[in-house]
């Protein structure tokens, strides 16, 4: 009775081979273990062409599916539904003993899935047959033309592989192409095209959505003899298709000089360690990149992937932390012991910070000191012959533990900075030939890489971001169809609007709208303009020059004089017309009535402005944060404390690179002396009076809107009038006159001469000869003329 159930059981778990005991022992298997949640990428043990498109699994997993080999089984990231399709097959007996949570893909499928080694696939059974290609467009990685000669030996080929997706690589085939050499060469061969999937660009915006192209619905299939193979010298994929692009060292741009660091120190520990052995030294284990975020830390890791064929294994800081005691010292000690299973591997760990920091902060409690003291344990245990390297990534490399940052476990600290103006016309120039669909020069190219100080690789890529919407809006706004958008192209105009809106990521949260100011609206004052000028401007425009004599840029220049003579007005022009950031900061709103957050105030504003460098700091009132303490001024330990900050921000032991200091007073005695000294604030510039011609130009500035009685008012007469007034009085007497005219007739139509008096004779002189000596005064002490 009990045999018949158990030899039907038995048949229908049969392998196929006969064997009923390795049957009987399978079934048991799946019985006692669980279907992953996740499986792991690794390479393809088999190297022949069928392979290119199959997918190995274990073959207790497809029975838990129910995917029979031959049959389709969709591959997709781990919380993503946008995957590629491949032919399952059974992992071969000798694999078969391992780890059932392993897939093995060739290097074609990963390619065009744009997958990595240690990457986390869901698998799901794929029912629907894929349709059949009517014609295919085959591409030469290297753009040689495929002659027809090659034609039946590919179709052959095509035949083997079975399954064709736009983006599949088809490595090391041999074939005949248009050079004078008659013989067979071995290429590696791109899909360019396929005919017989739907044309995004074609359809409406309704019904885009539903008809998306993923790489799922991408899949074909090859028939010899009805699909039509065609050859191309072209070497990338259509756009239409959305295949995402492997990263690699050539898409990386601006940072060539970390990549060859980053080659030597974890290509050659991966694939050579006997190398370092040879010699009797360890190779490196740890490798800390630090900078700001957006600056390409995790992109070149993923390059370095891509470029090494590394198992990579992610640890985001705070996902793998857990509530429970000793489960997150597991986690860290699993993904180890999976990496020095499948080596050569690189452990990433970004936000390392989180994960590690200092124990002797006051915010680490018993878990982060269990954590880091596991963490020091794996790196100390990897051994010297292991192929294993740890990369981590931060934008706060003084906050993690100080037992990291030693020979031994985190050897190299590689830094990613912002951008200079050569990095960034690099990472434009890659960024517009990708996307190609504009009509930029590279002379406007570099304009623009010019202007976007302070951007980081991340801000750049939306500035294009931006400026294909702005075109595409643009073209929505006049009514022009879908169809018609291959026609459209992104221009300058577009690239320069989006720069209002994509600032530096260092100065979104203190972003200012700041009013449009030119120099032109500040009359006179054109050795005020001059100086500025040659503090801001020539150390941007000749930096190489600056460089090569081995002078260094102003720090920083103080503005001094009487009230309403364009001192504030001036910064406004000055962050108008310089292009830089420009950082505001208001005396009194430093001081807080917590201990030491004042002076945490200054160093944050400072590590901004380094971040977005070139910048400009204004401070306005200067005077009220840095009081003479000679005479009392910074009595208080606050203001005192603060002044201290600001000092040893301006020139203390870490160097201000590409800030420039611009402070604005009418007390300039009233400033501590230490402020004033050479290396900080060391220019003084008076900003005076107007003289006539800048009354004239105040006057005629602030009149350009005024219907004014040309025959009746005379301009040069009214700035003669104003002697000793200051700027500010001159633009009042402007605005009176207007009000008067409106006071005398609400329906007037014209200002007159008679509006000009009224209003000139209510205005108070506020500038005193005594507040002029005082001036000049202090000029004589600083060893200036005012």
């Amino acid at each position: 009775m009990s045999s018949k159930p158990s030899s039907k059981g038995t048949k229908k778990k049969s392998t196929g081979d006969g064997n009923d005991a390795t049957s009987e022992s399978s079934t048991k298997t799946l019985k006692s273990s669980k279907l992953p949640k996740v499986f792991i990428t690794r390479p393809s043990s088999q190297t022949s062409v069928k392979s290119f498109t199959k997918s190995y699994i274990h073959p207790l997993i497809l029975q838990n599916l129910g995917i029979i080999p031959g049959g389709f089984v969709q591959l997709c990231k781990e919380g993503s539904n946008n995957g590629i399709l491949a032919i399952a097959a059974s992992l071969p007996e000798e694999e078969a003993d391992g780890d059932n949570n392993v897939v093995q893909l060739s290097n074609s499928l990963r390619s065009v899935g744009n997958l990595i080694l240690g990457d986390r696939l869901e698998l799901k059974k794929h029912s629907a047959q894929p349709a059949y290609a009517t014609s295919v467009v085959i591409g030469t990685l290297s753009g040689n033309l495929i002659t027809d000669k090659s034609e039946k030996s590919i179709e052959k080929l095509l035949e083997d592989v079975g399954v064709i997706t736009p983006g599949l690589i088809l490595e090391n085939v041999s074939c005949f192409v248009n050079t004078n050499d008659e013989d067979k060469v071995e290429e590696s061969l791109i899909v360019v095209d396929v005919d017989g999937l739907p044309d995004v660009g074609k359809l409406s915006l309704k019904e885009e959505p539903q008809a998306a192209s993923s790489l799922i619905s991408c899949t074909l299939l090859f028939q010899r003899g009805c699909t039509k193979v065609q050859f191309t010298e072209t070497t990338q994929v259509s756009s239409k298709y959305n295949i995402p692009q492997r990263t690699t060292y050539s898409q990386v741009g601006g940072l060539s000089k970390q990549i060859d660091l980053l080659k030597s120190t974890i290509e050659l520990p991966l694939h050579k360690p006997t190398l370092f052995s040879s010699f009797g030294i360890t190779p490196p284990r740890g490798i800390l990149l630090h900078g700001p975020p957006g600056t390409g830390k995790t992109m070149l890791l993923r390059a370095v992937a891509q470029e090494t064929q590394a198992h990579v294994l992610t640890i985001n800081g705070p996902s793998i932390v857990s509530k429970y005691l000793g489960e997150t010292e597991a986690a860290l000690r699993d993904i180890f012991n999976e990496a020095i299973k499948y080596q050569p591997s690189i452990i990433f760990m970004d936000e390392i910070d989180s994960l590690a920091p200092s124990r002797n902060s006051d915010d680490s409690g018993e878990v982060e000191s269990r954590v880091v003291a596991q963490l020091l344990t794996l790196m100390d245990g990897v051994g010297d012959s292991g192929r294993l390297v740890v990369v981590a990534a931060t934008n706060r490399p003084n906050s993690i533990d100080a037992a990291l940052r030693r020979p031994g476990r985190f050897d190299q600290e590689v830094e990613i900075g912002i951008p200079d103006v050569d990095a960034r016309l690099d990472i434009l120039t890659k960024q517009f030939t990708k996307m190609g669909k504009h009509n930029l020069t590279s002379e406007d190219i570099a304009s623009i890489a010019g202007k976007t100080h302070g951007y980081v690789g991340a801000d750049l890529v939306a500035l294009c971001r931006e400026s294909v919407m702005k075109t595409i809006q643009k073209a929505l706004k006049s009514n022009i169809n879908l169809t018609q958008f291959d026609d459209l192209k992104v221009s300058l105009t577009e690239v320069i609007d989006s720069m209002q809106e994509i600032r530096p990521s260092a100065m979104r949260e203190i972003f200012l709208e700041m009013p449009k100011v030119y120099w032109s609206d500040i009359g006179g004052q054109d050795e005020l303009k001059q100086k500025l000028k040659e503090m801001i401007q020539l150390p941007l425009e000749a930096s190489e020059t600056f460089n090569k004599l081995g002078v260094s840029s102003p720090k920083g220049v103080l503005l001094y004089g009487p009230p309403g003579c364009s001192k504030t007005l001036t910064a406004k022009a000055l962050a108008t017309e310089s292009g830089v950031n420009f950082l505001a900061v208001k005396g009194p709103e430093i001081f807080n009535k917590y201990v030491g957050e004042s002076e945490k105030a200054i160093r944050e504003i400072f590590r901004k402005a380094r971040a977005a460098s070139p910048s400009i700091i204004f401070f306005d009132e200067i005077d009220a944060l840095s009081s003479d303490r000679a005479n009392g001024g910074g009595s208080t330990s606050a203001s005192s404390n603060v002044l201290t900050s600001l000092l040893n921000e301006i020139d203390g032991v870490e160097e201000l690179k590409g800030v420039v200091i611009v402070a604005a007073t009418n007390r300039p005695d009233e400033i501590d002396p230490a402020l004033l000294r050479p290396g900080r604030l060391d220019r003084h510039v008076f900003v005076g009076p107007p003289d006539f011609e800048a009354r004239l130009q105040i006057l005629i500035n602030n009149t350009k809107k005024m219907n004014l009685d040309e025959q009746d008012v005379d301009l040069k007469h009214i700035a003669e009038l104003t002697e000793g007034c200051s700027g500010a009085e001159v633009v009042l007497l402007a605005q009176e006159a207007g009000l008067a005219a409106i006071m005398e007739d609400l329906k007037c139509e014209q200002v007159h001469k008679r509006h000009f008096e009224k209003a000139l004779s209510g205005i108070s002189k506020g500038i005193t000869e005594e507040m002029l000596e005082y001036y000049r005064e202090f000029a004589s002490r600083s060893g200036i003329e005012a």
